[in-house]
């Protein structure tokens, strides 16, 4: 027993001097990626500016950033294994700005990004008035009542207070906690932390937005169909959906025209150093 106590008591000392860091840093949104153009219900349409049309910000550190491959910014590639796939990223760590939480109905699966909404009526407006397509119930009834839309969650979820609901932006006093915030230019600003990413002096930060697609549809970097836990009991069967896990390691496979991409990386001299990133190139 002694001889065992004394191998725990090394092991925990031991230092592997593994180079991480965390890395804190400010991301910013301009306010034409936060714009869409929204159809009334008598036809009309109109240019509208929301946080909510923010999707998930994607941020990782590489080796280095390249132009030369691709029609945009994008991570070095290792070695091409065949003609038809490009080779693959090798981030030394990643983290984002928002990500899919399951909103507790079907029709909502990969739609909801966390950080974004602060209670269930902001959920209701957005996808009726915004979207236009209405979240419905299991039985694609359309759900108009925030009682009942909060009281469907706590059954389907096994809980009992708001804070457990992960993909309402609210803190533990039950006040909204949004992950951007508009600045004086117009644009948005949020905060990010990149834990435990192994440090290379020089190394690159850099990072994209993934846009709804223009019929307000989809995300792609979104899997409905495999990822998720899922619901079959009764009259459910489908995945609640995720982020594909490759999305850091092959970001051009998800990377589609309307996304919003940082043009300029950011470099990391210093372990110290506190990336300042703009997701400031309109992927056409």
């Amino acid at each position: 027993m002694t001889h065992f106590l004394l191998l725990f008591a090394v092991g925990c000392a031991f230092d592997e001097s593994i180079p991480e860091i965390d890395i804190a840093g400010t991301i910013r949104v301009p306010r034409a990626a936060a714009t869409r153009t929204v159809m009334a219900e008598d036809g009309s349409t109109s240019e509208v500016t929301d946080e909510r049309f923010i999707g998930p910000v994607y941020l990782g550190a590489w080796s280095s950033i390249e132009n030369d491959v691709l029609d945009y910014p994008h991570p070095e590639m290792g070695p091409v294994l065949s003609t038809d796939q490009r080779g693959d990223t090798y981030p030394y760590g990643g983290t984002t700005v928002g990500r899919f939480s399951f909103a507790c109905f079907e029709s909502v699966a990969c739609k909801v990004v966390t950080g974004r909404f602060p209670d269930f009526n902001s959920i209701l407006d957005y996808f009726h008035d915004y979207i236009g397509d209405p979240v419905t119930d299991p039985y694609t009834r359309e759900v108009t009542s925030t009682d009942y839309y909060e009281q469907y969650c706590y059954d389907y979820f096994h809980v009992t207070t708001l804070q457990e609901l992960t993909f309402l932006a609210v803190d533990e006093d039950g006040n909204p906690s949004l992950d951007f915030a508009e600045d004086e230019n117009g644009d948005f600003v949020a905060t990010f932390k990149m834990y435990h990413t192994a440090y290379t002096p020089g190394m690159q930060v850099w990072g994209w937005m993934d846009r709804l697609d223009e019929d307000y549809d989809f995300f792609t970097t979104c899997d409905e169909n495999r990822t998720g836990p899922n619901s079959s009991e009764y009259n459910l069967d489908f995945y609640a959906g995720g982020a594909f896990p490759d999305i850091l390691v092959r970001p051009w496979t998800y990377i589609q025209t309307g996304d919003w991409i940082v043009q300029t990386p950011f470099t990391m001299d210093t372990p110290d150093a506190s990336p300042e990133l703009v997701v400031d190139f309109n992927y056409e």
